[in-house]
């Protein structure tokens, strides 16, 4: 697709949709949801477990081919948690899996098909239980994973790190630096210095971000039409 060919009426009508999908088969599996979230193909984002909680305007971009799970581990005698505070971004293929606890600060940054997991599931010996050997994992606040990248059992993330494309964490990573390779090292320091820019500067005014965004989107797909688009999707051309 080189253009979205749909006429404004029938992208608002998606939206719509979403947002009812949303809050009849999302919202009920979270402990706690804050306002302003954001799914884009919530049919694909997988909740399994109770202790799921996320602050406000979190994001979740999910497809068919990369849905988006998470899933917290639960027996009679305890239960994981998963916490994502505030405008925390979740990407296609992500999978956040907790037996005891994982916590993703504000404005983190998670690419396509990031792994963060807690526990490695299954003893070295003994295969036929879940391996009770599971440790905390936190993102500070502003942490980026790359493209593939994973975070395993026990690991803390500095404010602001960043974790390169296929990465393998598994010690700590101080806060303001890049770590690549498997097993990660440091490959790069940020100035602690510096002035970032977060998430939390983009959605620190939520209804103003929509109107903006509706408003660029009226002015994109206003030229549209319903057989446009038809024939865009039975019979597509150069154009399209």
């Amino acid at each position: 697709m080189r253009r979205d060919a749909r006429p404004k009426w029938l992208y608002d009508l998606q939206n719509q949709f979403w947002n009812w999908w949303t809050n009849r088969f999302v919202v009920p599996y979270f402990d706690a949801l804050g306002p302003h979230a954001k799914f884009i193909g919530p049919r694909h984002l997988h909740l399994f477990g109770r202790g799921i909680s996320a602050g406000q305007s979190l994001h979740v971009i999910a497809s068919a081919d990369a849905p988006v799970r998470l899933t917290v581990w639960a027996t009679p005698e305890k239960s994981g948690q998963i916490i994502l505070g505030d405008c925390v971004l979740l990407t296609g293929g992500t999978r956040i899996l907790a037996a005891q606890k994982i916590t993703i600060g504000d404005g983190c940054m998670l690419a396509h098909s990031a792994t963060v997991s807690d526990c490695d599931w299954h003893g070295i010996y003994d295969r036929t239980q879940i391996d009770d050997n599971a440790k905390p994992v936190t993102l500070a606040d502003n942490v980026w994973l790359g493209d593939g990248a994973f975070v395993g059992k026990g690991v803390t993330i500095g404010k602001n790190s960043i974790v390169g494309a296929r990465a393998v964490v598994t010690h700590d990573v101080p806060a303001n630096v890049v770590v690549a390779g498997n097993p990660a090292r440091v490959v790069k320091e940020l100035d602690p210095d510096a002035e970032f820019r977060t998430r939390m500067d983009l959605l620190a005014d939520p209804p103003s971000l929509d109107r903006f965004m509706d408003k660029a989107y009226e002015q994109m797909l206003q030229n549209n039409t319903l057989l446009d688009w038809l024939r865009s999707r039975l019979a597509p051309g150069k154009e399209d």
